[in-house]
């Protein structure tokens, strides 16, 4: 299949439904080459319709040329009918197109007129219906299928014809996500197939991950044609065409911004992509030390948590996540540090006990003489707290020969895994009749994507009656309730899903207030039993911020 060969082509294309009052195209010329996957793009009225119906005869433009395989259309009978068979095109609503007594005549019908043969026919047909799983509904009557299966019907009438070309007009429009999944099935088998495929679509993360090539129409002309790499780049063409960059660019963007990631990258076809872009990064790279070390190496871990006013829960996990990190590292000094500003201020009044910020712990290192410093968040993500974190460190740098940053706890699919065991370990009892529902914190920064992720991935692992929501972020209490509604559980088991059991988890989660999520779980009905215990009590959880500190110092 040569890729270069032009199949169809518009030259000064231009289609008036008003007589020439207006214009629904206006010189429009474009080349659509074989086997290609296009996304037309644009708002409403742009002309991507007004063009589809202008490829297979249904609108004859006032105005220039269209050529297929080469030569000009022509408009009588025997012409359309020869160019409708290679140009196949499905309507965003099915029913504009379906009108035999059942699926089986509807599907037979264009390719009868074609005069093939009954029995050639037939077989066509049988082979499309097995194909597009058509098979359970291929005798009732067209006009009783659901939206999804309508679609499958109008593709087939196409396919059974065997185009070179077949055109969908927003073919996932109106569909429920298990018929969107087969229509995007169907599609994948044309494209693989050598069929060139143009579809009309709003949605610019499927055309970004999906086209060969977008067009994106404005007012009747073509306003951009490129590679979906090249024309989602461009904010400003986006912006007069009213569409948004896909997220998976604009994901790759902030990270960029953020120097996690170099500019000078390939632009990410995909998240998969993306993820193996962010797997790949070393974030624990050497990120500051001016000072040449002349005399011998004075190394130690700076543990930073966020912090609490809570003693009973301190002591089992974040003095517990310091006892460990110094049992492993014995050649390194432990330090302190927490986050929290007004938590650290209520315990210097409440009870006179005195916690460093970031900055004061780096000040007191280097009075120690401290020269080597490694600093472990127990964050949990890499959010705004962590960032904070570097920056505060780092404005140290000139004080020490190193400062090097262990990984907060969920960073990696690695660390994912891990902490999903570390949740099932410590649940061993929980049975079908059960849901265990995770609490924690969520933030405003972008890094807030990973609870939903993770939420997802207990599924994925195995863990169907698992839910991780936040308190200030999504999944928000609602969503999580909706999902646990969905499971059908007896009985809900609540844990925090933060380092710390403190006020969240004791007020938030296992309060007596309305607004609680014990309090919410009880009105819908469910016995609800509360477990107050911090992820730093997990032996696991604690393990995976040693490794961390390990995959540092390269131990």
């Amino acid at each position: 299949m040569d890729n270069q060969e032009i199949i169809l082509r518009a030259e000064n294309l231009s289609f008036s439904y008003d007589e020439g009052e207006s214009y629904a195209l206006k010189d429009l010329s474009l080349s659509i080459r074989r086997g290609r996957k296009i996304a037309f793009m644009g708002s409403n009225g742009s002309g991507k319709s007004t063009f589809f119906l202008c490829c297979n005869g249904i609108n004859r433009p006032s105005g220039g040329t269209l050529y297929f395989k080469e030569k000009p259309v022509s408009y009588d009978r025997k012409s359309l009918l020869e160019l409708r068979s290679k140009v196949g095109i499905v309507f965003q609503d099915p029913d504009n197109q379906l009108f035999s007594a059942s699926v089986f005549q509807e599907i037979s019908f264009g390719v009868l007129n074609l005069g093939i043969d009954e029995k050639t026919a037939a077989e066509n047909v049988e082979d499309v219906i097995e194909k597009l799983e058509i098979t359970p509904f291929r005798h009732q009557p067209a006009q009783a299928l659901s939206g999804g299966q309508k679609k499958q019907v109008s593709i087939a009438d196409i396919l059974v014809m065997e185009p070179d070309i077949i055109i969908l007009d927003e073919p996932a429009a109106a569909l429920d996500p298990k018929h969107q999944k087969i229509v995007n099935k169907i599609i994948d088998s044309m494209t693989e197939a050598g069929i060139t495929v143009l579809i009309s679509t709003h949605d610019v993360d499927f055309a970004y991950e999906w086209a060969d090539e977008v067009m994106v129409f404005h007012k009747g002309s073509l306003l951009a044609d490129g590679t979906p790499q090249d024309v989602f780049s461009r904010r400003d063409l986006l912006a007069r065409a009213n569409l948004k960059p896909p997220v998976v660019l604009e994901m790759f963007d902030r990270l960029c911004q953020k120097g996690i990631l170099k500019s000078s990258l390939a632009l990410p076809k995909n998240m998969a992509e993306l993820e193996s872009y962010i797997e790949k990064v070393n974030l624990n790279t050497l990120s500051g030390g001016k000072v040449t070390l002349k005399n011998a190496e004075k190394k130690a871990i700076l543990v930073v948590s966020f912090g609490t006013s809570h003693e009973d829960t301190r002591k089992v996990t974040i003095d517990a996540i310091e006892e460990a990190i110094g049992k492993t590292y014995p050649d390194y000094t432990i330090y302190r540090a927490w986050t929290s500003k007004m938590i650290i201020k209520k315990l210097k009044n409440r009870d006179n006990v005195i916690v460093p910020t970031v900055r004061e712990a780096m000040e007191k290192m280097a009075e120690d003489g401290i020269t080597d410093v490694v600093v472990q968040p127990t964050h949990v993500i890499n959010g705004i707290e962590n960032d904070l974190m570097k920056e505060d460190a780092l404005s140290y740098r000139d004080r020490f020969h190193s400062i090097l940053f262990g990984d907060p706890l969920l960073t990696t699919t690695e660390d994912s895994h891990r902490v999903i065991e570390a949740i099932a370990h410590e649940f061993p009892q929980l049975t079908d009749r059960q849901a265990l529902v995770l609490m924690g914190h969520g933030t405003t920064h972008f890094s807030n994507a990973i609870y939903a992720a993770l939420d997802y991935t207990f599924k994925d692992a195995g863990y169907p009656n698992i839910f991780l929501g936040t308190v200030e972020a999504y999944p928000s209490l609602d969503s999580i309730l909706k999902l646990v509604k969905c499971y059908g559980p007896e009985e809900i088991i609540l844990a925090p899903f933060m380092i710390v059991a403190g006020d969240h988890a004791k007020n938030d989660m296992a309060g007596d207030d309305p607004d609680s999520w014990y309090s919410r779980f009880t009105e819908e009905g469910y016995k609800v039993s509360t477990v107050l215990k911090g992820l730093g009590q997990y032996p696991e959880i604690r393990q995976i911020f040693i490794d961390h500190i390990g995959q540092v110092i390269g131990e």
